[in-house]
């Protein structure tokens, strides 16, 4: 198949599609807006096509990858399919509603992870989620100067299910300076994915459900306050 055949093709059968959206995170109609293509050096070739979500009415872009028959002079591609989408999808831990109640710089470093995870940095993800982890527990009252362990085992207020975990996890033993103390030589995917399912609890169980009691108990108490003020 030649690209502009291809290019024929998706413009004759691709108008809109169902998918999900990264930014309202509904499965929902969304509508193609513009594409184009691009030959890349190893002469595969990519189509980039933005697409509108219905609902929400924000942008998507998702890539299609058509690979070049290696051994053929010619254009000779082969449809792979479906291959990127962007924004990408990088946190289903953590709502957008939730982040509010997290320390602006714990937030920055957790953000930052979370971009080095998306496109396969795991060393690097690992590495700002365990800053994101440890500045958040010294918000939390730790001290400074002491390493990740005896951080996470000198809170009271942390459960001991939590601690346990935290031990658990390979990367947070021997956090140190330099790059034979610190694990990360042989980071993989699962790691930074353990990793960040524990940071994200933690910050859960540390910043967002308490704010959110006591948001509640401010909205019960003017509520009750309300009625009182109403019955005089």
């Amino acid at each position: 198949m030649k690209l502009s055949e291809a290019e024929e093709g998706l413009n004759k059968h691709v108008h809109d599609l169902i998918d999900i959206c990264p930014h309202c995170g509904a499965k929902s109609h969304i509508e193609k807006q513009w594409s184009g293509s691009h030959v890349l050096a190893n002469r595969d070739a990519e189509f980039y096509v933005v697409f509108r979500c219905k609902p929400c009415r924000r942008l998507i872009l998702k890539t299609f990858y058509l690979r070049q028959n290696e051994y053929s002079q010619h254009e000779n591609f082969e449809m792979k399919g479906w291959d990127e989408k962007f924004p990408a999808v990088i946190d289903d831990q953590i709502g957008n509603e939730d982040v509010a109640f997290i320390d602006e710089n714990v937030l920055a470093d957790y953000k930052e992870a979370l971009k080095c995870m998306s496109i396969g940095a795991d060393k690097a993800a690992c590495s700002m989620f365990r800053r994101a982890l440890q500045l958040s527990l010294v918000v939390l009252g730790a001290n400074p100067k002491d390493d990740l362990i005896k951080q996470i085992n000198s809170l009271a207020s942390l459960p001991g299910d939590i601690k346990d975990w935290a031990h658990q996890i390979r990367i947070f033993g021997n956090w140190g300076a330099h790059p034979d103390r610190d694990n990360l030589k042989n980071i993989e995917a699962t790691d930074s994915e353990e990793v960040h399912d524990f940071v994200s609890k933690f910050f859960m169980y540390t910043f967002i459900m308490p704010e959110k009691v006591k948001l509640s108990r401010i909205r019960r108490d003017e509520k009750l306050k309300g009625n009182d003020d109403s019955e005089k």
